[in-house]
């Protein structure tokens, strides 16, 4: 290698463009990024618990393990409060704490390979489940708060399908592959084929600057850009006072509590839909993991193709009312029809209806919280917005226990369409300039 390619290399100086330079790079990037958050969601929320089940475990066990893996997306407002006020500035706000979230993410992940409890070893698995869902959440609000930071506000709704698309893919992706290797291989296996995959689309955020001029890596050349530098709180009074400024108005505390129902129908929902797979209708984890995977694929190619226009077009809260009635119904005629007597044909088409209505749903919450955060407190206030959708996922799981004792199937799946119209409920009192269509930029 000649002395100048050698220099150019040093200082990061290649022709890799940056988060800002143009929308498609923008896309890119935060699909692949989602796309990795994706493979490790669907490791703990669908192929373990379907292993949990498969295996023995009942549905209070399945519960508290989710109950225990939402918890560090409960405490994202600390999280968030921790990357706005630090951060390695040459490097940009946000863009070393995703690549120390991946680094760990990875390491984690081995170190869960290498210790490969049983399904009986609940507690260890919590543990450690629990640790890579914490690294999964600094990567998330990290990765938000980027966005937010520096993406165009009329781009939100597009981005968003984009991400959770991307994130449907590696839900899928995830999802399928650790449950062949946990039910043919491996814990191991499953675990090492988790973090090989995992590390593909993170080196997005090693390869991609927030803004041109900026470090590649810490050795390199570069340096801080004005933005950058004059968003940053130098302190914590600022961080809470300009957080609780942004959060204690109308619309935001209005979607923080449609992101407790909503997360509260999620954690039912994740902690019934495995136990009765396995339980009722004697699939394997491969088989409910398989399945779980083309409903992230349907529901994300759904939401890439026509979520992301019709969250700007229609405005969310319109199609937050529309997405959770059918999923109201589509749950109801579960409870009548499938509860009594239900085929695997009928089980895996509502299950994939269900799936792509409800995502549309999530594509609205989402949209709806990165619209009324502002830049400087982006993590802070969009990861406490978030954190609720968590918190109500821990009370949700942590109920299914409680609620299969006295109701069993049908009792869950009534909690879910009740805290699921409790949430759409929340969106009612919203402002027309955020729950509303997308105002163009006149400058794009």
């Amino acid at each position: 290698m000649t002395d100048s390619a050698n220099s150019a290399l040093k200082a990061g100086h290649s022709k890799l463009p940056a988060y800002t330079d143009n929308g498609h790079l923008r896309l890119a990037t935060g699909t692949l990024l989602y796309l990795a958050q994706g493979l490790a969601q669907g490791l703990f929320f669908v192929a373990i618990p379907s292993w949990l089940a498969v295996n023995g475990q009942p549905v209070g066990a399945i519960g508290s393990f989710v109950a225990a893996i939402s918890l560090p997306w409960s405490l994202k407002f600390f999280i968030g409060a921790v990357v706005d006020r630090y951060a390695f500035l040459p490097m940009g706000r946000r863009r070393a704490w995703l690549v120390a979230a991946q680094t760990c993410l990875i390491v984690s992940l081995i170190a869960f390979a290498i210790r490969s409890p049983l399904p009986s070893e609940l507690a260890t698995i919590i543990i450690f489940g629990t640790v890579l869902s914490a690294m999964t959440a600094v990567q998330d609000v990290a990765l938000d708060a980027m966005i937010i930071d520096l993406t165009p506000k009329n781009e939100l709704g597009k981005i968003n399908a984009y991400m959770l698309g991307g994130k449907s893919a590696g839900l899928a992706g995830g999802a399928a592959l650790v449950a062949y290797f946990l039910e043919f291989q491996s814990f191991a296996m499953a675990m090492i084929a988790t973090a090989c995959l995992f590390a593909i689309p993170a080196f997005a955020a090693i390869l991609i600057r927030e803004r041109p001029g900026e470090k590649l890596f810490p050795w390199n050349d570069g340096e801080t850009s004005d933005q950058s530098r004059d968003a940053k709180p130098d302190a914590w009074w600022p961080v809470l006072r300009e957080t609780l400024r942004v959060l204690f108005r109308r619309d935001p505390l209005l979607i923080i509590g449609l992101c407790i129902f909503y997360g509260m129908h999620q954690g039912i929902f994740e902690a019934t839909m495995p136990a009765f797979a396995a339980q009722e209708m004697q699939w394997g984890e491969t088989r409910y993991a398989s399945l779980a995977g083309i409903g992230y694929l349907i529901s994300g190619a759904a939401g890439f193709l026509v979520g992301g226009w019709a969250t700007d077009k229609l405005g969310p809260a319109k199609l937050g009312y529309w997405t959770s009635g059918i999923v109201t119904l589509i749950i109801v005629i579960f409870i009548f029809v499938a509860l009594e007597s239900t085929t695997d044909l009928f089980f895996s088409g509502w299950y994939l209806f269900y799936g792509t209505i409800v995502f549309g749903f999530y594509l609205c919450m989402v949209t709806l919280g990165m619209r009324v955060c502002e830049e400087h407190v982006a993590a802070t206030s969009y990861a406490l917005m978030m954190g609720s959708m968590a918190l109500g996922m821990m009370l949700g799981a942590g109920s299914a226990g409680f609620l299969d004792q006295i109701g069993g199937y049908a009792a869950l799946l009534t909690a879910a369409i009740v805290t699921i119209l409790a949430s759409a409920a929340m969106g009612l009192g919203l402002s027309p300039s955020t729950g509303g269509p997308a105002m163009t930029d006149p400058e794009n």
